[in-house]
């Protein structure tokens, strides 16, 4: 008795297993379907003994494996034979019955999915052009006529290239860990030299007793400006991947350290007697960032296929509120010599918002791993870091970046 029970259950097993195979395998039309790319539907309606199905939709169930998996039906669909499945409710597709599609090599019903737990990797040239509220590098008054004119004279800033580099680990269904870091740092002058009924003045009043200094009264006289400005980030996030149908998406959060600094510089000669004035801040602070990234696929999904590429329309929003120390330091010096100083620190909070919308291209290596490159546009914007002259205002950073990313 009990082998007979032993014998029927491994007929039951083997026939399970057969079963399995059967339906692993590419014995199915696989056509993509006409209402989004990266869904796919299989049709046994020709060529097939087995029970009738008339389509069955799938998509991946993650962006980072060729796993296939059901996406939601419509109701009224058709449901399996009891004859072969034992289960009346069980669902195989809706009960529309599309044509036929071609027959194609199709390996997403393989047995080739990657499930590891892999790295993540990527590094960035960005390419932007500092700007501010207020930048003034000096202010000129000519008082030659019958009213004074004044005039302000702003840092000449160009764009500059800073790194971005992120690394991390990600597991088969998109949830990941990295650490990512941006630095960027520019600096700028401009001066001019004196005629007659010119007299200068820096860029914005400091702190000090006397408050900034005054250049010029005479031909000749001459003023001099430097800024200098310094900044980085570093984050330690976790994110998912998600797919909704046509579109890739990762959301996340987590950890942020961020520091900026800023100098400014101003000597000159007020009646040929030299005069100068140094101003510095510098913010350091922690918080929180969040983010979100949306990938759009030109054309069919493609599910890491080895060999194949793809190109998508990708646009990303991140957002990190900090607080920290906010230290102040100035020097002026006039003719006399006479000097004052002053330095304050305070408590302040800053906020950061990035923002990019680009192209990507992924690469499929015959090894699984996908390389992927990415032009795009970036704007950053640090509300509250100020001007190298001054502690209030905003500094953005626009331009555009190239990146080469990796993921195995």
């Amino acid at each position: 008795m009990r082998t007979n029970g032993f014998v029927g259950l491994m007929i039951a097993g083997i026939c399970c297993f057969s079963t399995q195979i059967l339906y692993s395998q590419s014995d199915f039309p696989v056509e993509p379907s006409n209402e989004s790319e990266g869904v796919f539907r299989i049709s046994n309606t020709s060529d097939y003994d087995g029970p009738t199905v008339d389509a069955v939709s799938f998509a991946p169930s993650s962006p980072r494996t060729s796993d296939l998996s059901p996406i939601a039906m419509p109701e009224g669909g058709q449901y399996a034979s009891t004859e072969y499945y034992g289960n009346a409710d069980e669902y195989y597709g809706p009960f529309e019955e599309y044509p036929q599609g071609d027959w194609i090599d199709d390996p997403y019903l393989e047995d080739a999915t990657y499930e590891r737990l892999g790295l993540v990797a990527g590094a960035a040239a960005v390419f932007v052009k500092p700007g501010f509220d207020t930048d003034t590098a000096f202010l000129t008054e000519d008082q030659s006529g019958a009213g004074t004119v004044t005039t302000s004279n702003d840092f000449p800033y160009n764009y500059q290239s800073a790194p971005r580099i992120n690394l991390g680990v990600i597991d088969n269904e998109g949830l990941s860990a990295q650490v990512r870091w941006f630095q960027f740092e520019d600096d700028s002058s401009n001066g001019a030299i004196a005629p007659s009924n010119f007299v200068f003045f820096n860029g914005l009043p400091t702190k000090t007793a006397i408050g900034g200094i005054r250049a010029g009264g005479q031909a000749g006289d001459t003023i001099q400006t430097f800024s200098n400005i310094k900044l980085y980030t570093i984050d330690v996030d976790l994110s998912q991947e998600l797919n909704f149908e046509r579109w890739q998406t990762t959301f996340g959060g987590g950890y942020r350290h961020a520091s900026v600094s800023q100098q400014y510089n101003a000597v000159g000669t007020a009646s040929g007697a030299p005069v100068s004035s140094n101003a510095g801040h510098r913010f350091d602070g922690n918080g929180i960032v969040v983010f979100g990234e949306a990938r759009r696929p030109l054309g069919l999904f493609d599910r890491r296929s080895k060999g194949t590429s793809s190109l998508s329309f990708i646009t990303s929003a991140k957002y990190a509120a900090l607080w920290g120390n906010s230290k102040y330091s100035a020097e002026d010096l006039t003719p006399g010599p006479i000097a004052a100083t002053a330095q304050t620190t305070s408590k302040k909070s800053l906020s950061i918002t990035e923002i990019q919308i680009g192209m990507q291209a992924d690469f499929v290596l015959q090894t699984g791993a996908l390389i992927w490159v990415r032009g795009a546009w970036d704007g950053m914007w640090w509300r509250g870091a100020g001007s190298a002259a001054s502690e209030s205002g905003d500094l953005s950073l626009l331009g555009g970046s190239i990146t080469l990313g990796m993921d195995w």
